[in-house]
Formats: C-alpha cells, sequence, structure tokens
C-alpha cells in the first residue's frame, strides 16, 4: 500500500513539473532558429547549379548623355567572369582567359553567401524601397555591386542575381555597432540586411581572384627528381622507390661518391608549395626564345606519386627581368607564360656536384709478399732462359 502512494505521488509531481517546462518551452521557441525552415533568398541554389559567375563593380566615371525617353540610364561596370571547367574554375575573359581562379576564394567570397543569405522579418528592413532609399543603402543601380550566377547551362539560367550596397556598419564604432551588408536581388526593391562571419569581397581585380598555385607536394611522395642548369651542364637525377626515404643517384658523375641525402632533401623542401609570382600572358603570345626559354636557363623535374598514378611536373625558368627580382617561368601543367621570385631561383642554380661526396680515395695496391719456395722457381726460370 504504501509503494502504491508512493508512485501516486511521484506521478503527481511529474505532472506538476511537466506542466511549465513545456510552457517555458513554448516561449524558448522564438530564442532559437532552426535553419532548416529559415526562408533564403536564393532558395535551392547550391554550387553545382551554378557554371558562370559575373561580378560587376560601377565605373568611378559614369556616362554623362542622357538616355532616350522611356529608357533607363544605362550603367558602366568593370566586370570579371568566371566559368566553371572539369578542372576547376578560370577566367572566362579578359588578358587571362582560361588561367585558373582560386575555388577556395570562390566558394568562401561567392557561392557561400549566395546560398546563405536570409529573407525573413528579422533580416527584413525596408519592404518594397524607394529609389531614394535604395541609393541611401547604396543599393541603386549606380552603386550598388552585382554578383550573377548563372547556372551549368551555357550560362542561359540566371541562378542568383544579387545586389550588395553599403556595409550596415558604417560610421559606427563599438560594440553597439552593427554588422553586416545590405543587399537586395535585382528584381525586387526588398532592402535586406545580411549578417555573416566573413565580409563579403567586392572587387572585380584579378589579382585577388587568380590562383598561383602550381602544386602542393608531399615529400615522401616524390619518387624522382632531377635539376638541370649551367652549372651542371647535363642533368642531375634521383630516385627511390615508394616508401623508402633514401635518394640514389640515377648515374653518378665520374669522380664523385654517395648522395647528399639533406642536401637533396633540402632543394625538394623548396619545392613542397610551388607558386607563380605572377601571369604574363598565354603561351602563344610570348616569344620564348628571347626570354631565355629555348631553351632554358634552369630545368627542375618532379615525379610525384599520386594514388595509382605518377604526376610529372616540369618547371622551365628563363631569363631575369629587367626590373624586378623575378625570372620568367613555364610549367608543363600550365598555358601561361609566368614569372618565379628570385628567392624560389637562386637555391636551384648551385652545381649539381654539390649534391654528391667526393669519391673514397683508391687505397694503393701493395705489393705482396714473396712466400717460401718463390726464390728456388726463380733461379730454374733463370736457369731454363740460359743457352745450352
Amino acid at each position: 500500500m504504501n509503494l502504491t502512494k508512493s508512485n501516486v505521488v511521484l506521478a503527481v509531481l511529474a505532472v506538476g513539473l511537466a506542466v511549465p517546462t513545456f510552457l517555458q518551452l513554448q516561449k524558448d521557441r522564438a530564442t532559437f532558429v532552426d535553419v532548416a525552415r529559415v526562408p533564403l533568398l536564393f532558395d535551392g541554389f547550391t554550387a553545382d547549379n551554378c557554371g558562370l559567375i559575373t561580378l560587376r563593380q560601377p565605373k568611378a566615371e559614369q556616362p554623362t548623355a542622357e538616355p532616350p525617353p522611356g529608357q533607363q540610364k544605362q550603367i558602366a561596370y568593370d566586370e570579371i567572369v568566371f566559368a566553371r571547367t572539369d578542372k576547376g574554375w578560370v577566367f572566362a575573359k579578359g588578358d587571362l582567359k582560361l588561367a585558373p581562379v582560386s575555388k577556395e576564394r570562390v566558394e568562401a567570397d561567392v557561392l557561400t553567401h549566395l546560398r546563405t543569405i536570409r529573407f525573413d522579418r528579422e533580416s527584413l528592413v525596408v519592404a518594397d524601397a524607394s529609389p531614394e532609399q535604395l541609393e541611401r543603402y547604396g543599393l541603386d543601380p549606380a552603386h550598388a555591386f552585382v554578383v550573377e550566377a548563372r547556372g551549368g547551362d551555357r550560362g542561359q539560367s540566371v541562378v542568383a542575381d544579387l545586389l550588395v550596397g553599403i556595409d550596415a556598419g558604417k560610421g559606427q564604432t563599438g560594440t553597439d555597432a552593427v554588422r553586416g551588408v545590405f543587399v537586395r536581388k535585382s528584381d525586387s526593391n526588398d532592402v535586406i540586411l545580411y549578417e555573416s562571419e566573413r565580409p563579403m569581397q567586392r572587387s572585380v581585380q584579378t589579382e585577388l581572384w587568380l590562383d598561383k598555385v602550381l602544386a602542393k607536394l608531399q615529400l615522401d611522395k616524390i619518387m624522382r627528381f632531377s635539376l638541370q642548369n649551367a652549372a651542371t651542364g647535363q642533368p642531375v637525377a634521383f630516385t627511390r622507390s615508394e616508401g623508402k626515404a633514401s635518394w640514389t643517384a640515377v648515374e653518378t658523375p665520374p669522380g664523385l661518391g654517395a648522395v647528399r641525402q639533406g642536401e637533396v632533401e633540402a632543394l625538394l623542401q623548396r619545392l613542397r608549395w610551388i607558386a607563380a609570382q605572377d601571369f604574363r600572358v598565354p603561351l602563344q603570345d610570348a616569344n620564348l626564345p628571347q626570354l631565355g626559354l629555348q631553351p632554358p636557363q634552369l630545368r627542375i623535374e618532379v615525379v610525384v606519386r599520386e594514388g595509382d598514378r605518377d604526376r610529372k611536373i616540369q618547371l622551365a625558368v628563363g631569363n631575369k627581368l629587367d626590373d624586378k627580382a623575378e625570372y620568367y617561368l613555364t610549367c608543363n601543367e600550365s598555358s601561361f607564360l609566368m614569372t618565379w621570385p628570385a628567392s624560389s631561383v637562386v637555391p636551384f642554380e648551385i652545381d649539381g656536384k654539390t649534391l654528391f661526396d667526393p669519391a673514397a680515395p683508391v687505397a694503393p695496391v701493395e705489393p705482396a709478399e714473396p712466400k717460401p719456395g718463390d726464390e728456388k722457381k726463380d733461379e730454374k726460370k733463370d736457369d731454363e732462359k740460359k743457352p745450352g
């Protein structure tokens, strides 16, 4: 009987506690945001359905001529265009057409923003803003930065078209400053406050988006390394088996000994991150013999094991630029004439013989000690030689 009473008391207490707990949870629902249910400005947008990106920045000087009656004033833009290919993002037009674009920057500074901008009553600042209000937020056509994303169907369909205005915290300081930027869709006058951890990049400068990294190598995956320059004459080459640390010379130069493992490893350390200083022009537009690249002044070749295949990277270095501490560079994995910093070139101008120890001295051959009985053999030979 006592046990039954205890169960009843516990049940009453549980119900009593459940009611205020339920009421508190209902009250706190507004505090928490269910990300999956938040309306997005570009609902359904993903990186997979984007094949062409255009960034446009209004020029500082705009045409002064008034448009014909009934037509809107045309805005002059500086623009940059990226296209997605099987090998990643590339520039789709301009002097560096087909040069690589940093996929990390495209992801972080364009795609991430387009798929995370909220559109709800908490982010809405002004509904159906007037032209004067749009100008105040930097969202009028003459001032807004344009981000246009088109589909992978050869850019026929627009999947996102965003106008970016001024920073929300412009002119504000301290902890109370508003964080974010004002944005709107191109076909809407609703002004939205977009808050993000990473500021939106609003630049059409090629230098900012260009991917200058030619290779990132794992040292233990390099299976072959060769070097040729004016000092070495013929190339010196080294190989090693997968999983082995020590290098073996393909052909040791005459008069030299074992490979200096530390010297070879020190050079390879400099090839872990191969990045050009600058991209100049497509190779077909470059006079390679005049630039010292046919033949090159310096050749570097590495073979890297990547999975079940070998990747060969060949670098050719030409003349030094007259006005910069850089050298002309080509790479078998790029179709552009580039430059390489002098700090990357100079270490490879060494004489390849310094990568070997001197040959071990040959010990002199000492005459053998005569054995007992050798004297008698010599006397017998002398008697045989005398005339009979």
